[in-house]
């Protein structure tokens, strides 16, 4: 089990000061002597930001005694200074307004996309190095958030990579309600029922976890992980995802697909990673809680819930322009999610509940009725919210099954009233729907990021 941990000032090799022209040359100067003697030998030059209300020197070389890159653009200098200088750590000297927080946490996902830490007065992104490395193919499928669909996405590989390319594929998936001891759900064999589950709930375990939605949509064997915490680089306080990838070795996969919990990144190491984006996100939130820094990691970006009410064209033309911008080389994918039962709902009177968004309510409804044949009566799009939760499944009238997805109270709550209730109850996936008519462009993708990580590991292992 790993745990969080300060690193010791002594780990810290190549220190670069970041400064700005707002503040007056000697006060700046002063603070690197000072900066120096906390980190004796170890300060190798200095990033300048800009700014000249301050700034009466020229030659900024000679004036600090140091090497100094200048930043014009952060996107596309910053990174190159970073290079020039392969810091550990950058400590940041400036201020308001030349770097603001905004800034600051770009500059922040700038920093640990190169492995190094950054650090100010009052605050430190500390980077880890994630050191623990399958003898498998892996492949990361990271998010940046909750509820935008990762857990769909990575049915989605499973199953491509399972049906299609005819691969051994098994998930590791960690989660806030995941077990204290990975346990392996064979998907591929074991029959996963509302019965099953409901025990598993009574029994106290969180039975609509990731590993247990993936192995009941994918039908593939599953190991399930827990977490606790998430840091703004997605860094977890503890996680048993080490111990549930030796798990999973001993399945001899060809290929394991690690899941990660929201925001929060798997902490071992992965041949390539594939980075879900809800296109409702906004940018500056994003950027805030470094997730530049998810997107730099991507060797393929999906854009999901691109559709109105969610997201307009224009927002998400601006989060793929962005994207681009931070990581160039990643295709996007763009794509929509719609309902598939797992069992026939053909003729039913159906009442769904879902963790979506109330704004695609009539897009649902539609869908659901003309592709399955059935009647709509009610959806409730409260199934992380178990009071309201429990008042719509009591109020909505006149249906003989409920359709759910795996999710958040769907046993607890759900399962537990159907069967009460002597209702049917089915499950469904949330299938991706890719836009543009890309669905074979985004499979090709999906061969060239397998590749690649077989590659990698040919290289590395």
């Amino acid at each position: 089990m790993k745990h969080w941990n300060i690193e010791e000032k002594s780990e810290i090799k190549r220190v670069v000061a970041l400064i700005d022209g707002e503040h007056y040359p000697q006060v700046t100067l002063d603070a690197i002597t000072i900066l120096k003697e906390l980190y004796p030998g170890k300060v190798k030059g200095i990033i300048f930001m800009g700014g000249t209300e301050k700034l009466v020197v020229s030659d900024l070389e000679s004036y600090f005694g140091e090497k100094v890159f200048t930043v014009r653009s952060l996107e596309q200098d910053f990174i190159k200074a970073l290079d020039y200088f392969n810091p550990d750590l950058i400590f940041d000297l400036s201020d308001e307004p030349v770097v603001n927080y905004c800034t600051r946490m770009k500059i922040a996902s700038l920093c640990f996309a190169k492995k190094c830490s950054y650090m100010g007065p009052d605050f430190w992104f500390k980077y880890e190095d994630r050191d623990f490395v399958s003898s498998l193919p892996t492949i990361g499928i990271i998010g940046t958030g909750k509820r935008i669909g990762k857990t769909a996405i990575s049915a989605f590989v499973s199953k491509f990579f399972s049906r299609e390319e005819k691969k051994k594929v098994c998930v590791v998936a960690m989660g806030r309600g995941g077990p204290a001891v990975p346990e392996v759900l064979k998907g591929d064999s074991q029959e996963i029922t509302p019965q099953y589950l409901l025990e598993l709930s009574n029994r106290g375990f969180h039975a609509s976890s990731d590993y247990i939605e993936d192995a009941l949509m994918s039908k593939i064997p599953t190991i399930g992980c827990r977490r606790c915490g998430g840091g703004f680089g997605g860094k977890t306080f503890t996680s048993n995802v080490r111990e549930g990838i030796l798990e999973a070795e001993m399945l001899n996969p060809d290929l394991i697909i690690v899941e990660g919990s929201g925001a929060s990144l798997p902490d071992v190491v992965t041949d390539v990673n594939i980075c879900v984006t809800g296109a409702y996100q906004d940018w500056e939130s994003l950027v805030g809680y470094l997730g530049i820094y998810r997107l730099m990691l991507a060797d393929l970006v999906v854009l999901t819930m691109c559709e109105e009410p969610l997201a307009s064209e224009e927002d998400i033309d601006f989060l793929t322009r962005k994207i681009r911008e931070v990581n160039p080389g990643a295709p996007i994918i763009k794509s929509i999610f719609r309902p598939q039962p797992l069992s026939d709902i053909t003729s039913k009177k159906v009442f769904i509940t879902m963790t979506a968004k109330e704004g695609i309510c009539s897009k649902i409804k539609n869908y659901v009725e003309k592709k399955f044949n059935c009647n709509v009566v009610g959806i409730s799009f409260n199934l992380s919210n178990r009071e309201k939760l429990r008042k719509d499944l009591e109020e909505i009238s006149g249906y003989d099954l409920v359709l759910t997805e795996l999710k958040a109270a769907s046993v607890d709550i759900v399962t537990d009233f159907a069967i009460k209730s002597g209702k049917q109850i089915v499950y469904m996936n949330n299938i991706p729907i890719i836009l543009g008519g890309d669905e074979t462009l985004f499979k090709e993708k999906l061969k060239l990021i397998y590749e690649k990580a077989v590659s990698f590991k040919a290289r590395n292992v």
